[in-house]
Formats: C-alpha cells, sequence, structure tokens
C-alpha cells in the first residue's frame, strides 16, 4: 500500500503546516483569514483536520479508511472544478489545486487496487 500511504503522508504533512503556520499557508492558498477566528478556523481545518484524516490512515492502514479519504480529496477535486464554471475561478493556481487534491486523492483510492 504504497501509494495510499503516500498519500496519507501528504495529508499528514499539508494538516502540520496548517497546524503550524496557519498564516504562511493562508497566503500561498489566497486565503485572508483577518481575524483570531479566522486564523483558528484555518489551523483547526486546514491544520487539525488534515492532520487527523493522515494520522487516521497510517494508524489503521485499513482500505475503507484509504477509500474514504480519498474520496474525500477527489471530491475536493471535483468542486473546485464546478467552481470554474459557477465561479468563473479558472486559474493556475486553481488548476494546480486540482491537481494536488486529485492526485492525493487517487493515491490513497489505489488501496483498491
Amino acid at each position: 500500500m504504497l501509494l495510499p500511504n503516500c498519500g496519507a503522508v501528504v495529508t499528514t504533512m499539508l494538516g502540520c503546516l496548517g497546524l503550524l503556520f496557519p498564516s504562511a499557508v493562508s497566503r500561498v492558498l489566497g486565503i485572508e483569514p483577518n481575524k483570531p477566528l479566522g486564523i483558528s478556523e484555518f489551523r483547526a481545518t486546514y491544520g487539525g483536520f488534515f492532520l487527523s484524516l493522515g494520522i487516521g490512515c497510517l494508524v489503521a492502514q485499513s482500505v475503507p479508511v484509504f477509500t474514504v479519504v480519498g474520496a474525500a480529496w477527489c471530491g475536493a477535486a471535483l468542486a473546485r472544478i464546478v467552481s470554474f464554471a459557477v465561479d468563473g475561478s479558472r486559474t493556475r493556481h486553481n488548476l494546480a489545486g486540482v491537481g494536488v487534491e486529485a492526485g492525493i486523492g487517487l493515491a490513497m483510492l489505489a488501496a483498491q487496487l
């Protein structure tokens, strides 16, 4: 289960970055959490949530767990693609986001193979 574990490690690392460096990561993502609640939300969602998902996969080593987390990543990529049409948000940054999200998701879904 090399590919799924790589996806889980990347998820864990992204969670660590979101938890420890929310301002830096928010700048990379183009999100401006300009109040303490925004920073807290960023730490919780991009930090604690991703960190827990990644660690959960690494600890469980379970095909169903990798499948659910992989499907969530692919769902994020799909939602971003919908945003291209609905919001007119097709940019290089957003296209890269689709690639990263779909790549992590597909790597984790490889647990099914």
